[in-house]
């Protein structure tokens, strides 16, 4: 449990050049990182036990700021520049560091995701 919750906080945490290289080209990145990040918080599902009401506080914040990014009319947000330069993404990285602090998690470590992408037919 959590190693995809893990690995999307951790990216969502890194400088936003780290981020846009995890991903191919051929990708909405900055829907990537939100995906992977909502991926994760279904690893929770059952488990909501054994997270702490501090961890609980800082992934709703991280939850909250990403829905209200995805809401209509902030397409703008969702751009390799917005992810570069948007302030919505400042406050992403920051909030994501609230969360691995919360989980103590190390930011600096990248854990692996194993995921693959497939571009798809023309």
């Amino acid at each position: 449990m959590r190693k995809q919750l893990q690995y999307s906080i951790v990216c969502l945490a890194q400088p936003a050049e780290f981020q846009l290289s995890l991903f191919p080209d051929f990708v909405c990145k900055a829907d990537e990182l939100a995906l992977n990040f909502e991926d994760g918080l279904y690893e929770l599902v059952g488990h909501e036990n054994e997270v702490t009401d501090n961890q609980r506080l800082a992934l709703d914040g991280l939850d909250h700021l990403l829905s209200e990014m995805s809401k209509a009319g902030n397409s703008e947000v969702w751009t390799d520049e917005a992810v570069r330069t948007h302030p919505m993404w400042n406050e992403v990285r920051l909030k994501a560091k609230v969360v691995a602090d919360a989980f103590h998690w190390d930011t600096q470590e990248l854990p692996p995701n194993g995921a693959t992408y497939v571009r798809g037919g023309d």
